[in-house]
């Protein structure tokens, strides 16, 4: 059950950018629809009622009064959708959109919070609206309630792509950071191979800096100079080669070919 969950957690870090470009669509759209909250209210109730009930003129000092707490939510949540769409699709998504998604969002639901609370401190709001016999003081009630709440649900959902975003973030350093057993036997374990020598000493002995010269003998020269000249005691010797070693698939430590566990951590190759 554990691994289930593990895999299914999993598969939704990875496609995260996805499902945070969706909340962050459905949040712009909430958080849009609060400001408008009287006219798409008044819209909507034209279709089912006659008589209007709500304000539809508009005025820009009205407006901006009656929705300081709104404004801001929605401005932030374009802004948010846009940058969650642009690093999806270039692959820039980073620890600042989630940093910024969790301290903004909780900061701008703040007023909008406190006004659910003072409503809810309210004891003939419900008795007004939703006690009331007629239909349209509960739409009106409703229309008022959604526009509180819609700005939270907005900020939630912000709040919850910019954890999403960390945590798929810090899962990927994690994943690099830490060693991975190879899960398939199957595969072939890269070998390693060192270079040859390529200086080696001539003599069976190595050489020292002090006794640089002992093996040398005389040789005419055309100028009747003799002059040292070096020469290989045994010139058919072949130089060795190093035997080939491989990585410890567990540990990822080198092992020699001819070896059958590994030095470090005992894993049978």
């Amino acid at each position: 059950m554990l691994t289930m969950a593990k895999n299914v957690c999993k598969k939704k870090l990875t496609y995260s950018g996805g499902g945070v470009c969706v909340m962050t669509c459905i949040a712009a759209l909430l958080a849009m629809c609060a400001p408008a909250g009287n006219y798409i209210g008044g819209l909507l109730y034209t279709q089912f009622f006659s008589k209007q009930v709500f304000d539809m003129s508009f005025e820009l000092d009205t407006f901006l009064y009656n929705n300081i707490a709104y404004i801001p939510m929605a401005l932030f949540s374009l802004v948010i959708m846009f940058w969650a769409f642009s690093a999806a699709k270039y692959k820039r998504m980073g620890r600042e959109f989630g940093w910024v998604s969790i301290f903004m969002s909780i900061t701008l639901s703040l007023h909008p919070a406190l006004l659910l609370y003072i409503l809810s401190k309210k004891d003939n709001f419900i008795g007004d609206y939703f006690n009331s016999n007629y239909d349209s003081d509960k739409f009106i009630g409703s229309v008022i309630l959604a526009k509180i709440c819609f700005p939270i649900i907005a900020g939630l959902l912000i709040l919850i792509a910019g954890i999403v975003v960390l945590a798929r973030i810090g899962g990927e350093d994690f994943v690099v950071e830490v060693p991975r057993r190879i899960k398939n036997k199957k595969e072939k374990v890269q070998t390693v191979s060192t270079p040859e020598y390529t200086a080696v000493p001539e003599n069976s002995e190595q050489e020292s800096a002090f006794g640089f010269g002992e093996n040398t003998q005389p040789v005419q020269g055309l100028t009747g100079e003799t002059k040292p000249a070096t020469y290989n005691e045994d010139p058919n010797a072949v130089t060795p080669k190093r035997p080939s070693v491989k990585l410890c698939p567990k540990c990822g430590e080198l092992v020699g070919d001819d070896e059958l566990f590994c030095s470090n951590c005992g894993y049978r190759m």
